[in-house]
């Protein structure tokens, strides 16, 4: 299913800058981590989001508000965004499952639903809050976003889930709602170099041990070809000029 991708309005694009700005300070204040705790590449980074009951309110425990996340059908796993990879996740969700009706809270009342995902991988990450404003009615949610995520060395930095207006899903099961989140990972806190520009450029990283290897053989390759041109060319040249001017010369006296 293709998922065509709206136009920001000028609110949103101001949000995307400022998206990114705060990108800027989060980088800079960031610590380095271990690297069992960097997102790898295509790691899934599961989204959670706080239950919400009928009438708007948090669904709370009795020390902390309670947090959830579907399990999506198409794959039996939570839903997630993967680690560096630009491209539509999908997740289908029942309407009788308690985050379908929590993003319907959301619709009801114009209130983005509170989500977060985790910076990185250690035991007690800390968390990038995520709000998520939900498009569509009472029957039926929507379920088009685009996400921009910003990572740094394996650790999240910054991160803005969106809807697309206007650009609703089809319903193709009954009692069943799909999400499609399009994704896009960038490098660092500015919106200039895409992770997936810069991974390909590593992989094109010539090593220094390679680089000399390369020197090697090219001194190789010149010392060969230029020996083969003195033997087969140079030399011979020179030794028929010879051989001749020593004719010439006894021409010459034999002349004389």
């Amino acid at each position: 299913m293709k998922l065509i991708i709206g136009r920001l309005p000028a609110s949103l694009a101001v949000a995307v800058a400022l998206l990114a700005a705060a990108a800027g300070v989060s980088a800079r204040k960031q610590q380095p981590l271990a690297a069992h705790d960097e997102y790898k590449l295509n790691d899934e980074i599961q989204i959670e989001c706080i239950q919400t009951n009928d009438a708007g309110g948090r669904a709370s425990t009795e020390k902390s508000a309670k947090y959830l996340t579907p399990t999506c059908m198409e794959t039996r796993k939570p839903l997630h965004v993967v680690y560096g990879y630009d491209g539509p996740i999908q997740c289908s969700v029942s309407n009788d499952d308690p985050f379908h009706r929590t993003m319907q809270h959301s619709i009801a009342f114009d209130t983005p639903m509170q989500c977060r995902i985790a910076r990185n991988k250690m035991a007690s990450p800390k968390h990038l809050l995520l709000p998520v404003r939900v498009e569509g009615n009472a029957r039926r949610v929507a379920g088009s976003f685009n996400a921009v995520l910003h990572a740094q060395n394996g650790n999240l930095i910054a991160a803005a889930v969106y809807p697309v207006a206007d650009h609703a899903l089809p319903q193709a099961v009954a009692g069943v709602s799909t999400i499609q989140i399009w994704q896009k990972w960038y490098d660092g806190a500015g919106l200039s170099t895409l992770m997936a520009t810069r991974r390909h450029e590593d992989e094109f990283i010539i090593q220094p041990i390679v680089a000399l290897m390369f020197c090697v053989l090219t001194a190789c390759v010149v010392y060969v070809a230029g020996r083969v041109y003195v033997e087969s060319s140079v030399i011979p040249r020179a030794v028929q000029r010879h051989l001749a001017e020593n004719d010439a010369v006894s021409e010459s006296k034999k002349s004389q």
